[in-house]
């Protein structure tokens, strides 16, 4: 019998459901970022591809790299460029050629790693002059009770830690900041505070969506090549 990956596992439909968050998250991030249409993006641990499906809608175009070869199917079917490669373990090598990108994204993938710095220095040869590399990662501040819920995670990050990576992989312009993935929040200060009091109030395993994503912070950076 063949050995599950994490799609097979943690992504089945039951468990995640697709919903309209990547679509919304897309459109911040190339808002935010001022990605331009044209820009080559390519996603790290690209799962299911639903990130690269709409950042392909807003005319990037888009590579994904994953470790689990059913990532494959789910990048093609997205009209992302795809190779399997697990950072870490690459030997030097790097996929589609050593192409350089103009941005590089990952969302609750750095946290799975033994050692970032590796995978930040890989980043960082890995960008064109200029390029970008943004990630998300959840905030172990208001996620320790809950971080090693998930069997694959290794290693947390703080708004300090995070800022001290992109420093020691020599990143400028570097911005990390604390992100709700309540998309109501984005534009609104109003329910933002109105958030960060329902946190208070937040069991750290609540099913309801609302205060579950109120208290859950993930860590937003960027740093330019």
């Amino acid at each position: 019998m063949s050995q599950k990956d994490y799609l097979d596992v943690e992504y089945t439909p039951e468990k995640r459901p697709l919903t309209a968050y990547p679509s919304k998250l897309a459109q911040y991030i190339c808002k935010e970022f001022e990605l331009q249409k044209g820009d080559e993006i390519l996603e790290v641990g690209s799962g299911r591809s639903e990130f690269l499906e709409h950042f392909k809608n807003l005319g990037l175009r888009t590579y994904a790299i994953d470790s689990a070869s059913s990532a494959e199917a789910y990048a093609k079917s997205k009209g992302a460029k795809f190779e399997k490669f697990e950072i870490g373990k690459s030997k030097g090598k790097s996929p589609f050629k050593r192409k350089k990108f103009d941005v590089i994204f990952s969302k609750s993938f750095i946290e799975h790693l033994v050692e970032p710095l590796e995978y930040f220095n890989w980043a960082y040869e890995s960008l064109k002059p200029g390029g970008k590399f943004i990630n998300l990662t959840p905030d172990w501040e208001t996620n320790y009770k809950i971080f090693f819920d998930d069997i694959t995670h290794v290693k947390p990050f703080s708004t300090v830690t995070l800022n001290q990576a992109l420093e020691l992989t020599n990143f400028k312009n570097i911005e990390v900041f604390r992100f709700r993935q309540l998309s109501s929040t984005w534009n609104s200060r109003s329910i933002n505070l109105l958030a960060t009091i329902s946190a208070i109030f937040a069991h750290h395993r609540i099913k309801n969506k609302w205060l579950r994503w109120s208290r859950e912070l993930m860590i937003g950076s960027i740093g330019t090549k």
